[in-house]
């Protein structure tokens, strides 16, 4: 989506972008919507536009169009369908997003989070993450509709009234529209409903999709901001700058300086803003060395399935995965029903280590990954989000197992003993239970035992 100009707490223009999705699968929502915001406050209460506004928002747009085509080298197959949005219609149509492809109702979904230890348990959290979205949006690229939606008003500076600011306000308009036409063009080449859908069950591929695809409509879009910026200016920036203002999206206090993020847990933040910051990354990798969109190009499609590749370019994926047995309702343990099954990744890992304490250490442990499988379940009758689950990932060895277990335990020893889940080490693979131990799921996830197998271990509280 698009957003508006806004200014941050510091009051500094933020010109920057974050995502949001719905969030059919736990916790890195399935991407219905491609959303690119503008990282400052909206200009709320706008009235519908007037006729002379549509012409403009609708030239506009064309324009952009052909900016893209100029900066990318690749042409649209045919035009963008565009659609106005009114702002008061805004807040009902990203909830009906939001809701209606989790994998449950969302109070058993933030449950799940919580369960696991992602947030805490938050009153009012569907609404304030619906507020969240709505307090950024300026206009989003639908895949399912194929069509691009505009917020009238919210496209323009909050500085209006000064007539010195107008060449801003028509640059960040812009660079906002070539942002998402970037994502109806990515749509026009790969197919991106039907390629979302294929990934609902895996939290790690649906995000490492989205960083290639935001960090090319990212490069995209500086790109031709830079066009129109003066030569002197032009040769301040580069390739390397852009990506480091970029990662700085990825900090705790980008995060909380968010407009609408109060009362939000910081990992449906940090998660948002995950794509931008290390899919630039990752595209500026792909085109170090004067190559270009030609390195994209060659293999545009077969991208990263992994955030572990994402965060590390150049890694091939998990040079050791569980096996590809996963049904998607694997038996259960007795009195329970299945909620949803995903894999998390690298990622998540990464953020729940910072979660339990590992600070600076929490990515250099995550490294360890190569794969995991995450199974919610709850009882049959339950009454109230009882949510119960069995998480194992599988390590680059025993020793990353036993440190990964370590470091993971300080998040659960606060929790009252029926709450806290288990932590066991068997070989390469951690295992974190809550809820009656399922012995019967699966037990193929796990892999077959090193020879000779080694006796569980239960991760000491430290």
């Amino acid at each position: 989506m698009l957003t508006s100009s806004k200014r941050s707490k510091s009051g500094a223009m933020i010109c920057a972008t974050a995502l949001w999705r719905p969030l059919p699968r736990h916790p890195a929502p399935t991407v219905v919507l491609l959303v690119a915001l503008l990282l400052a406050p909206a200009a709320f209460g706008s009235e519908p536009p007037a006729a002379s506004e549509e012409k403009r928002l609708s030239t506009a747009v064309a324009e952009a169009q052909k900016l893209v085509e100029r900066v990318r080298g690749v042409r649209f197959r045919e035009p963008i369908r565009s659609e106005q949005i009114e702002e008061r219609d805004l807040p009902p149509f990203l909830e009906r997003k939001l809701v209606e492809d989790l994998p449950a109702p969302f109070p058993k979904y933030a449950a799940a989070l919580a369960a696991l230890g992602l947030i805490d348990p938050t009153p009012s959290l569907q609404k304030k993450v619906v507020n969240l979205y709505s307090r950024q949006v300026a206009g989003f690229y639908d895949p399912e509709e194929k069509k691009f939606y505009i917020v009238p008003g919210r496209t323009k500076v909050a500085s209006e009234e000064e007539p010195g600011d107008a060449p801003l306000g028509t640059l960040i308009e812009e660079s906002l529209l070539v942002h998402e036409l970037t994502h109806a063009l990515q749509d026009q080449r790969l197919g991106l409903a039907a390629r979302i859908r294929k990934l609902r069950d895996s939290t790690d591929s649906l995000m490492a999709l989205q960083a290639v695809l935001e960090g090319e409509a990212t490069v995209v879009m500086a790109e031709a901001l830079f066009e129109r910026l003066p030569a002197e200016t032009r040769a301040s920036f580069s390739g390397e700058s852009l990506a480091s203002m970029m990662s700085n999206l990825a900090t705790s206090s980008a995060a909380s300086a968010i407009e609408g993020a109060e009362g939000v847990p910081e990992f449906f933040i940090r998660e948002l803003l995950f794509p931008y910051s290390a899919g630039t990354a990752w595209i500026q990798h792909q085109r170090a060395g004067n190559k270009g969109w030609t390195a994209l190009d060659e293999g545009y499609g077969r991208f990263p399935a992994t955030t572990s590749e994402i965060l590390r370019p150049g890694r091939t994926g998990p040079r050791n995965r569980l096996p590809s047995d996963r049904a998607s309702s694997p038996p259960l343990p007795e009195g329970c029903r299945f909620l949803f099954a995903d894999t998390l990744g690298e990622w998540v890992l990464g953020f729940l280590l910072e979660r339990a304490g590992a600070g600076e250490g929490a990515s250099k442990l995550a490294e360890s990954w190569n794969d995991d499988r995450i199974v919610f379940f709850e009882p049959r009758h339950a009454s109230g989000a009882q949510v119960g689950f069995t998480w194992r990932i599988r390590t680059s060895n025993r020793a990353a197992a036993v440190k990964l277990a370590d470091a993971l335990a300080p998040l659960y020893t606060a929790r009252p003993a029926r709450l806290r889940p288990t932590i066991e080490v068997r070989d390469d693979i951690v295992e974190i239970s809550r809820g009656p131990a399922p012995a019967a799921l699966s037990p193929s996830l796990a892999g077959p035992p090193e020879e000779p197998p080694e006796a569980p271990r239960k991760a000491e509280p430290r």
